[in-house]
């Protein structure tokens, strides 16, 4: 892939080093990068599914709070 920007090579790769601190969960049949948010919920970081359907489920947009556990 070749990125065309004005900017420069540190701004463009800033963060990358920095690895998301979060637990793998499965939800809803699919593996979720997950981090805890409140008792029972957590922030979907990253969906980990080789399914395309997943990708299209809103419930698992990166961002999304899911509940886990009974109920």
């Amino acid at each position: 892939m070749i990125l065309y920007t004005p900017l420069p090579l540190e701004r463009v790769l800033e963060g990358w080093d920095r690895v998301a601190a979060g637990v793998e969960v499965e939800a809803g049949g699919a593996r979720l990068l997950v981090e805890a948010c409140g008792p029972g919920l957590a922030r979907v970081l990253r969906l980990l599914s080789t399914d395309p359907r997943d990708y299209l489920r809103p419930e698992f947009s990166p961002g999304a709070v899911l509940r886990l556990g009974p109920g």
